[in-house]
């Protein structure tokens, strides 16, 4: 007969908080449920829940979620994705990986969830910058400045993303393809409405889009290669190739 004492029913417990917190791969169930015996030992006479740091509000797993993405971030521009390891990001937070694979399931997922908010910074101060803006040109010329400063801070994000496209994997193909989308689709309504205004003549507003955010993209990039240009030497120049061209008329 077996008998069970009040360290086996902790046990228990403590396993029914780690699944119920989320998915975990089993390898670390051990690493997590050792941390939380730890924590009832020093905290015995303390009546908080030794699983504390595991909460099952949706409110509070998505606050520790975005604060993992934010961290992570820094991390990957830092070192790049291949050769970051979940224990660099749980470092530079405090947290065990256990605690991290309660929230993600991979470097993978987390990775994608850093390109969606960086893409959300974009637009979302694109979004404020041209509240009260209606000037479809200068409308243009404001997205590309907050462009350039997202670009300073997120390029190595973004490239890094490019970079896993050589491999077989398919996902980050799919994720480019959502994150242009989504840079490009803001462009396009205003193209659209500046034809419709008689501003600009009729062209593809889709290539058009992808056109100018090319062109903006690579000139932020010529500011970082050397000190020669700066973003407002270069915006000027890119207003007067797109207006004018290089080709003088005869």
């Amino acid at each position: 007969m077996a008998y069970y004492d009040e360290s086996h029913l902790k046990r228990l417990q403590n396993i029914q908080k780690i699944k119920a917190a989320g998915r975990m791969p089993l390898s670390f169930l051990k690493e997590s449920l050792a941390e939380l015996e730890e924590r009832d030992g020093e905290n015995r006479d303390s009546h908080e829940p030794a699983a504390r740091e595991i909460t099952n509000t949706t409110k509070a797993k998505d606050k520790k979620r975005q604060e993992i993405v934010n961290a992570a971030i820094k991390v990957f521009s830092e070192k790049g994705y291949q050769k970051v390891k979940v224990r660099d990001i749980t470092a530079s937070l405090g947290i065990s990986t256990g605690t991290f694979y309660i929230y993600f399931e991979d470097k993978k997922e987390l990775f994608v969830d850093v390109v969606d908010a960086v893409i959300r910074a974009i637009i979302g101060d694109a979004r404020e910058a041209l509240k009260q803006e209606e000037n479809i040109v200068k409308r243009l010329s404001i997205r590309g400045r907050i462009f350039y400063e997202n670009y300073l801070k997120y390029n190595e994000i973004l490239n890094q993303l490019r970079a896993e496209m050589v491999g077989e994997d398919q996902w980050p193909h799919e994720k480019i393809k959502k994150a242009y989308h989504a840079l490009t689709q803001p462009v396009i309504r205003d193209i659209e409405k500046g034809i419709e205004e008689g501003i600009f003549r009729k062209i593809d507003p889709d290539l058009t889009a992808y056109t100018l955010t090319g062109i903006i993209e690579i000139m932020c990039l010529r500011t970082t290669i050397s000190g020669k240009y700066t973003y407002e030497q270069i915006e000027p120049f890119i207003f007067d190739f797109i207006t004018n061209g290089f080709i003088l008329d005869k």
